[in-house]
């Protein structure tokens, strides 16, 4: 494998890699073993650490003078023993026994048992003053400087000690070097997955001397150019969707330029009371209909410096304006009367007292009040009723203005209520309407967020749903 400058790298496998590591662990670990032997032999040679039996060997070198001298005394004995001097009848007479160990040693004298209690050997010599001698003495390696005897554990103990602490301290250090090998090899897989998952896509194949680790960086440039072509296929069909909404938008402009023309024609004839009020709800509605084309077509816009949500729902808090609730609910209701009153469903008002003020952009409320009704109107059956409620509502420290829709349609299916102000969410079967184009709760809810409030979708506790508006009030 080539990488820049026509430099050769030649691939590792992770398991030579490993087996590298381990050799290289086995063999320092085998160098602090001989460096603990070789030491402890140099000592040895050397005479500073005596042998496991050198006080063995220096009682038997002072056994006559322990039998024939009048009294036993401490330079007798070779350094660390005790011992203890007994009449033949077995009472105590002196020495270096502790109280406790004196009838031991007696005991094992009758018994002629050597081995004391813990650790160490008994050792009797027949005194020539008819008295018995007891010595107790260890086998065991020790210093032959007394200070380093008292200050270190024995020399076998103070060797595997050593050992053990080299062992780990080696351990500790390849296991480092091991880790810092590793992370540095696969830190390039962090990388280059941290670029897919922030969609950064235009980096080159990336490799690595690690024949595994390139693998796996080949498997995902695989996936990055997957993904990069599902990405452009998506903004693809994205651009075709705004496409043909253009185009629609365009269309509608011919039956409304119709519609209005004739009804401003028949608004210059002679009609009855109630025909002049019909007629004035379809020039008003086609006035909100050519407000909303106009919008559209802003939005749609090539080259446009705002993106999709902000041209929809325009700046924050542009063109607000405080207003009673009272007042609110009151043009709320004039629209709902003029939008259902066309489609000649039967429509039910509740209006409790309402008090306070709030600030609410009202092109943008009455836009997202007009998608809930008409979504609504689409899904209730022929002979059901909308009703429409104002109400007072309190959560938590904030009060609300609650304005709620309700049809008597089949309701929201649970995948409806996750979804259905979703962009272009059309619903399951349970609410599908061939002329549902999953836009209108999407948009009201983007414009409720806008003035700080809130878009609650329910089902009601009988058949049919809920779809309410809540406006935060001024405090």
């Amino acid at each position: 494998m080539q990488f820049g400058g026509g430099k050769t790298v030649r691939k590792k496998s992770v398991t030579i890699v490993f087996l590298r590591f381990i050799s290289l662990y086995t063999i320092g670990a085998l160098f602090w073993l001989f460096a603990a032997i070789m030491i402890y032999y140099i000592l040895n040679v050397s005479g500073e650490v005596l042998p496991a039996n050198h006080m063995e060997i220096q009682l038997n070198a002072t056994a006559d003078d322990i039998r024939s001298v009048s009294e036993v005394t401490e330079e007798l004995m070779p350094e660390g023993c005790s011992y203890g001097v007994y009449a033949a009848t077995g009472n105590w007479l002196y020495g270096t026994f502790p109280k406790e160990e004196r009838g031991q040693a007696w005991e094992h004298y009758e018994t002629s048992s050597i081995y004391a209690s813990g650790k160490g050997y008994y050792r009797f010599f027949v005194r020539d003053a008819n008295e018995i001698c007891i010595v107790k003495y260890k086998i065991m390696t020790r210093f032959r400087n007394s200070y380093l005897s008292r200050l270190l554990p024995h020399p076998d103990l103070l060797i595997v000690a050593s050992f053990v602490i080299l062992f780990l301290l080696h351990t500790a250090v390849v296991s480092r070097y091991f880790g810092k090998y590793m992370r540095t090899r696969l830190r390039i897989l962090r990388e280059v997955t941290e670029k897919i998952r922030c969609e950064d896509l235009e980096f080159a194949e990336e490799h690595s001397e690690l024949r595994e680790v390139d693998e796996i960086l080949s498997s995902l440039h695989r996936m990055k150019e997957a993904l990069k072509a599902s990405l452009y296929r998506q903004w693809d069909v994205e651009r075709g969707k705004d496409e043909q909404i253009a185009a629609l938008a365009h269309d509608i402009k011919t039956p409304l330029t119709v519609i209005r023309g004739n009804a401003e024609l028949l608004a210059e004839g002679e009609l009855a009371a109630e025909d002049k009020e019909y007629n004035r709800d379809i020039l008003q509605s086609v006035a909100t209909m050519e407000e909303y084309l106009g919008i559209l077509n802003e939005l749609l816009l090539p080259g446009s410096e705002r993106t999709g949500e902000e041209a929809c729902i325009g700046e924050q808090g542009g063109g607000s304006e405080k207003t009673a609730c009272d007042e609110l609910a009151g043009k709320l209701a004039e629209q709902a009367r003029c939008l259902i009153s066309a489609r000649q469903y039967p429509v039910e008002f509740y209006k409790e007292e309402l008090h306070g003020e709030l600030r609410y952009d009202e092109i943008q409320i009455l836009r997202a009040w007009s998608n809930i009704l008409g979504n609504a109107m689409d899904h209730s059956p022929a002979d059901g009723k909308i009703g429409i409620s104002f109400k007072l509502r309190e959560d938590g420290d904030e009060k609300y203005l609650a304005a709620a829709v309700e049809d008597e349609g089949p309701g929201f299916s649970k995948l409806d209520l996750m979804h259905a102000t979703e962009q272009f969410y059309q619903g399951d079967q349970s609410r599908n309407s061939k002329t549902h184009y999953g836009i209108g709760l999407h948009t009201a809810e983007k414009f409720v967020q806008r003035q700080g409030g809130k878009l609650v979708i329910e089902n009601r506790e009988v058949m049919g749903a809920r779809v309410m508006i809540l406006l935060k009030m001024e405090k």
